[in-house]
């Protein structure tokens, strides 16, 4: 999974004109959109996977759950978390791995293109990536599947910065993560099955409340348990917090724990950008 980049076909390139680095920014950013397109994996797994989850749990489980919702409605805001997490964390690292492992950081570290444009393409083809997701998960929900969807301002507020948050997040960690890989082989087999535990333990496949109390209380110190139980509070009526593991919403603890994932993974790719020669 790697970006064909080409910002110095010729002299007085894009990087180099007035403007240049927001040039540089959107040629970076729609290499890693057509890179993820022309992907059949990651485009499967990022954007169908999520969509495809959502209509088996709604056809698989049509009743009712506690706190009157089916299990349709639950999975919506719990699938948009799953993309995000997916396209923004393991995807993202496996195409920076890719690029580390086929040289394509040290050949643009040699360009006229300002360091920080790397990172600000991955982090605005995420957001696109991501706000693609949603969209799709909320028509297809809302209109194919008759789910409800939230209509007080608030609610939609919620779900806004809450998905900021988390695409910060996890944007940051998938950056760290896949300069930390030798391959995207690597990336892959690490990643893989922590988003397939992630799945289970943080509440997107079953209600926190049907969980070992252990396990809610050893997995809730993860962002995606919290990015989960936001956006349900947000998508979801006031009864339905009788599933939480609290029976009730926690929406100032929740956003804490994601705001210092995002601060914590800001870091982490600082630190270990700086540290890897791969590009130098």
């Amino acid at each position: 999974m790697t970006t064909a980049l080409d910002l110095s076909a010729a002299p007085g390139s894009a990087a180099q004109r007035p403007g240049g680095a927001v040039a540089a920014v959107l040629t970076l950013t729609w290499a890693s959109l057509v890179s993820f397109v022309r992907e059949p994996m990651a485009f499967v797994m990022g954007l169908l996977y999520p969509l495809f989850m959502l209509i088996l749990f709604n056809a698989v489980f049509p009743g009712e759950m506690n706190g009157g919702i089916t299990f349709g409605e639950y999975m919506l805001p719990a699938m948009m978390t799953m993309g995000v997490l997916m396209t923004c964390m393991q995807i993202l690292a496996i195409s920076v791995a890719a690029e580390r492992e086929s040289g394509e950081l040290k050949r643009l570290a040699v360009l006229p293109v300002p360091a920080w444009a790397y990172v600000a393409a991955k982090c605005l083809a995420n957001i696109v990536l991501s706000v693609l997701n949603i969209v799709v998960l909320i028509g297809v929900g809302g209109l194919v599947l008759g789910l409800s969807l939230p209509i007080r301002a608030a609610s939609w507020g919620l779900a806004a910065l809450t998905l900021v948050l988390t695409i910060g997040a996890c944007t940051a960690l998938g950056l760290a993560i896949g300069r930390c890989c030798p391959s995207s082989r690597a990336a892959s087999g690490i990643l893989t099955p922590v988003i397939i535990i992630l799945q289970f333990v943080s509440g997107l496949f079953l209600p926190l409340s049907q969980l070992p109390a252990w396990m809610v209380h050893g997995f809730s110190v993860l962002p995606v348990r919290w990015s989960a139980e936001l956006m349900r509070e947000a998508f979801l009526p006031a009864s339905a917090a009788v599933a939480e593991p609290t029976g009730g919403w926690e929406t100032g603890k929740g956003l804490a724990v994601v705001a210092a994932w995002l601060v914590g993974g800001v870091v982490a790719a600082v630190v270990i950008t700086r540290r890897d020669t791969v590009d130098r």
